[in-house]
């Protein structure tokens, strides 16, 4: 009884620590390179003006954006969701990214619905919701 109660245990921890977390995957250098509006029938890109800089995810939550101008700080947060549709229940992941530099009176504020990796982990899609389109950002590893 011991060594099958310890057995399974040591199968557990070696699962658990194998296994890559969602907010793990997220650290480190990221570069917006895609932002466009998805309808029905057709795209339509925007420029977000951050696209020529690089976004830093730290393992403790904090985030900085850093362009050859200037220097946003502040956090980030993932984590997994569920909505009910109705018909069935789908399972989301949220990302959230807050970053400010006071002194330059800029503000960054992105609230994703949904996000997801492509590209064996080295692509990050990201979608916003709304009631016409899906805001679509798409950034990749540096």
């Amino acid at each position: 009884m011991k060594k099958t109660l310890l057995f399974a245990t040591v199968i557990a921890f070696i699962t658990s620590a194998c296994s890559k977390r969602i907010e793990d995957r997220l650290i480190g250098s990221w570069k917006l390179i895609s932002s466009y509006k998805q309808r029905t029938f057709d795209r339509d890109h925007f420029s977000t003006g951050y696209e020529t800089g690089i976004f830093i995810f730290n393992e403790n939550g904090t985030a900085v954006y850093t362009s050859n101008t200037y220097t946003l700080t502040g956090y980030w947060n993932a984590d997994h969701y569920s909505v009910n549709t109705g018909s069935d229940t789908k399972s989301l992941r949220h990302l959230k990214i807050e970053l400010v530099n006071f002194l330059q009176n800029r503000l960054l504020f992105w609230e994703f619905d949904d996000f997801n990796f492509r590209n064996t982990w080295k692509t990050i899609r990201a979608e916003e919701y709304t009631l016409n389109y899906t805001r679509v950002y798409e950034f990749t590893k540096q």
